[in-house]
């Protein structure tokens, strides 16, 4: 690989870019706009949330108490807790977005007819989740209270008038308010910031259209050469729009961001390259440049909307995960939410920085190895 004929590339790409305000607008402010129009616009109710389950009471009652928040489907049971530690780790990592903390002496407050206290933790990241589990939480436990507790303790000579109720102590993390906004907009951030891949999908296929990649053909410049120096400047240029849109979801939105503002650029730069080189194979593969954007569109939006975990938890697709975990919105989404709003470090977000890495990876050598130099 030349560095001197990759950089006549990027020259000519990058004077492409400015000079036609259509790419050039697509690539850098379209993502802002896209963002400030999704953030106002999508609200989508949820059906299942991974939780996790601390009983430090570990009686007949609170396994009853627990199997019935589990009744119906809604939590899903993914954790037995030893410790607060152990809730604050996959809080952390994403790995539950709710905790159920069972003090010990929940059944003798009961049989006593005093107040029994349970605590439920949930992520505020994800404040449509948050609000799911804790509206079910609420509801399942009042409905254990009035009839499964009554009967238990009705059976013992305990009359029903002297029952208690259970006392919940809801503690939500990371957002307190459960601001809608906050969970969403760093998310959007994720789907929004695949258009400079959908301007990158026309690299080839313009090339092609306007017969000037018989030009690039004859030249010596290696397969490479021609597309690294075709992908760098979609990442210089998207880098911009990430700048704008942390910039909109801060002033504009009111996210609070927690972690470190370079780290941020880093895997946001790792996010670019896993886009733009899907968007350089798409170019490759199609012959027309409106071919290569549906395709984009069918790749990136669509998917990126339902599947990445903006709306519906990992957890509770199913079969369709492994589809989601080969999406790089997927990763940008956590590595998004997590230095926002949780202040997560790369020492949480490496698993998906590396994921992004790889799929960057495999995209530019499939880009190399299908690109040809003929007609």
């Amino acid at each position: 690989m030349n560095l001197r004929r990759t950089l006549s590339i990027l020259r000519k790409e990058l004077r492409h870019i400015v000079r036609d305000r259509r790419t050039g607008l697509l690539v850098t402010l379209s993502p802002v706009l896209f963002l400030v129009v999704l953030a106002y616009s999508f609200s989508i109710e949820i059906k299942a949330v991974s939780m996790a389950v601390l009983d430090q009471d570990r009686t007949p009652l609170s396994r009853r108490y627990v199997a019935t928040l589990l009744s119906s489907g809604d939590l899903v049971p993914r954790y037995g807790a030893t410790g607060y530690a152990d809730i604050e780790r996959w809080l952390v990592n994403g790995d539950v977005k709710a905790a159920v903390v069972i003090p010990p002496g929940f059944m003798d407050d009961v049989s006593a007819g005093r107040m029994a206290q349970v605590q439920i933790i949930v992520d505020g990241t994800d404040p449509n989740t948050a609000n799911h589990a804790i509206t079910h939480i609420v509801s399942r436990t009042q409905h254990f209270a009035t009839q499964a507790l009554v009967t238990a303790l009705d059976r013992q000579g305990y009359p029903v008038s002297e029952l208690t109720s259970i006392d919940l102590r809801v503690r939500t993390w990371y957002n307190p308010g459960l601001k809608y906004l906050i969970g969403l907009v760093p998310a959007l951030i994720a789907v929004v910031l695949t258009m400079p891949a959908v301007s990158a999908s026309l690299a080839i296929t313009r090339e092609k259209e306007w017969g000037t990649l018989e030009g690039l053909i004859a030249t010596p410049v290696g397969r490479l050469e021609l597309l690294v120096g075709k992908l760098i400047p979609y990442v210089f240029s998207g880098m911009v729009s990430v700048v704008l849109c942390a910039a909109i979801a801060v002033f504009w939105f009111r996210v609070p961001f927690r972690g470190s503002f370079l780290l941020y650029l880093v895997l946001s730069a790792d996010f670019l390259l896993a886009t733009l080189s899907i968007g350089l194979l798409i170019s490759i593969l199609v012959k027309s440049q409106q071919a290569a954007m549906i395709a984009t569109l069918l790749v990136f939006l669509f998917p990126g909307f339902f599947l990445s975990g903006i709306f519906i938890p990992l957890s509770a697709m199913g079969v369709m995960k492994l589809e989601a975990y080969m999406l790089p919105t997927t990763h940008y989404v956590l590595i998004n939410r997590g230095i926002f709003v949780k202040g997560t470090g790369l020492e949480t977000l490496w698993p998906w920085a590396l994921a992004l890495l790889g799929i960057g990876l495999v995209g530019l050598a499939l880009d190399v190895v299908l690109f040809k130099k003929w007609l």
